[in-house]
């Protein structure tokens, strides 16, 4: 019988052929956290007497989640990150504001086809974009796997996502990834792996790609995996990133589920509170007062997301009609910004550009929304309480669809401005 994606991979780390079902322990080839998990997970290690690694060079910790530094406790918990780093030297440390973890582990060149890399965030899916196995673990996973290099797992049976079709205008990555975790539903992934191919990959971006796998967090799903094509072997190729280990599925693999997704078929979707998998289509919302927005995150924080939205913002006259948010996922973006006069653009429009980071997202930094403001925004979650206030209402889109809405003062269709 043939091997899935996650199989294949699972099967080299652990140095003997496994499917799914099986429990294994084998190594990683990537550890990533941050200063929300990170700091539990270096406490869990002194607890049990452990504060040496086994492979600093394998281990990043970004501090993204309070950026700036709101108070003395959290800097206290940075500050025993910096401790762990001079204990451990070769581990990779960002202070706050340089980015958000997930964008920057990919700027570091350490996401590659066929790498097995586990996060202490839920989105770690995210590294599924280029072939790779993105994994979200707990802060008591991340200890083990920082002291001993190796991790234990339960090798996921798979969902495969056929993709027929191209997207029309004014249709991006994010509509495709909401329309999937409405589908696939809350719990329909869990543990399971999320595998992606069909005709209609070609016509998926990279920054799209990204989008997608970084939302299959939002159904339960252990990882999201896109395949090895051209365009996955040209992004390699341009940042130097090691793609000598690409993996495919075996024709004959096993699947738990399979479902086909005509991109020309999906139009514009806002994810309504509180609720990521529960969707409307922007057709139905026309008119829903929006107060605030934020063009951001690990999900919109790319560079491509902000020049979707700029060509929006662009074609249209007059300021912002709602207060707008600006979070660039890292500082390269955020000066890739400023050379392409996008930064310019929003400031001048009325937005307020705010550090790189997690903080505006999940509300542990400034930019809570005030008390009955309906929020629309780049991000990935919008359960209640999402951005600090149970008393604000978030919903979730694509850039355009949020650039457009926060020029408007409403929800509309950006279709209707777009070349």
């Amino acid at each position: 019988m043939g091997k899935t994606i996650i199989e294949k991979i699972f099967s080299k780390k652990a140095g003997y052929e496994v499917s799914a079902g099986q429990s294994i322990v084998c190594e990683v080839d990537q550890i990533m956290t941050n200063d929300a998990s990170g700091p539990l997970s270096i406490s869990i290690m002194k607890e049990h007497g452990r504060e040496i690694v086994a492979d600093p060079s394998k281990i990043s910790i970004f501090m993204d989640h309070y950026t700036p530094c709101p108070n003395s406790q959290v800097a206290g918990l940075q500050q025993s990150i910096m401790d762990f780093q001079q204990k451990n030297p070769g581990i990779r440390v960002t202070t706050t504001g340089y980015g958000i973890c997930h964008h920057l582990m990919d700027e570091f060149g350490l996401v590659a086809p066929g790498r097995l890399i586990v996060g202490g965030d839920s989105h770690s899916t995210t590294y599924g974009f280029l072939n790779a196995a993105g994994i979200g673990v707990g802060s008591t996973d991340i200890a083990i796997a920082m002291i001993t290099g190796k991790l234990w797992f339960k090798v996921p049976d798979t969902i495969r996502v056929e993709f027929i079709g191209s997207m029309r205008k004014g249709v991006s990555g994010k509509d495709v990834a909401l329309y999937l975790v409405n589908r696939i539903g809350p719990n329909g992934g869990s543990y399971r792996a999320v595998e992606f191919g069909g005709s209609g990959i070609a016509n998926l971006p990279i920054n799209d790609r990204k989008t997608i796998c970084n939302l299959m967090a939002e159904c339960g799903a252990k990882c999201g995996i896109m395949p090895y094509d051209e365009l996955a072997e040209q992004y390699c190729i341009a940042r130097g990133i090691d793609h000598t280990n690409p993996v495919a599925p075996d024709a004959d693999c096993v699947y738990a589920e399979r479902i086909l997704v005509d991109l020309d078929a999906v139009e514009p979707v806002i994810a309504v509170p509180h609720n990521v998998h529960t969707i409307k289509t922007v057709r139905e919302l026309t008119g829903t007062p929006i107060h605030m927005a934020m063009l951001g995150t690990c999900t919109g924080g790319k560079i491509d997301d902000f020049r979707e939205a700029a060509q929006v913002v662009r074609a249209m006259d007059g300021p912002f009609k709602s207060e707008v948010l600006v979070v660039p996922a890292s500082q390269k973006i955020l000066l890739q910004m400023m050379q392409e006069g996008i930064a310019d653009l929003f400031v001048r429009k009325g937005a307020t550009l705010l550090p790189a980071g997690c903080g505006s997202c999940c509300g542990s930094s400034p930019g809570v929304p005030r008390d009955g403001f309906n929020v629309i925004s780049t991000a990935n979650r919008n359960f209640l309480g999402r951005m600090g206030n149970v008393k604000a209402n978030i919903y979730l889109a694509s850039p355009q669809v949020t650039a457009y809405c926060a020029m408007l003062g409403c929800v509309g269709d950006p279709t209707e401005v777009l070349a």
